[in-house]
């Protein structure tokens, strides 16, 4: 995956799982995964079982990857400007 020239796909994410990411940022609930490739995956905290979106930082700093754990070959590429707008519109984290 990293380092390919990827083609353009369609993710539908529901907007419970961004949500349920949502909430696990900003609460700091975040747990990780290393694929085989290298590229470690975040996601909500308990929802490996269930399906959950898939949130990546690439290398360098410029892009975000986004999947569903019910499709993981599909993935979404957020600008790092998308992400922070995302990022700034989540509820402050309680004091830790």
């Amino acid at each position: 995956m990293a380092g390919s020239e990827r083609e353009p796909a369609e993710v539908r994410i529901p907007r419970t799982a961004l949500d349920a990411m949502a909430a696990a940022l900003s609460v700091r609930t975040v747990a990780m995964r290393t694929w085989p490739d290298g590229i470690e995956w975040m996601y909500p905290m308990g929802a490996w079982d269930d399906p959950h979106l898939e949130v990546a930082l690439m290398p360098g700093g410029d892009e975000v990857w986004l999947r569903m754990s019910t499709d993981r070959a599909s993935v979404a590429v957020w600008t790092i400007q998308q992400w922070w707008v995302f990022a700034g519109e989540l509820p402050e984290a309680p004091p830790g």
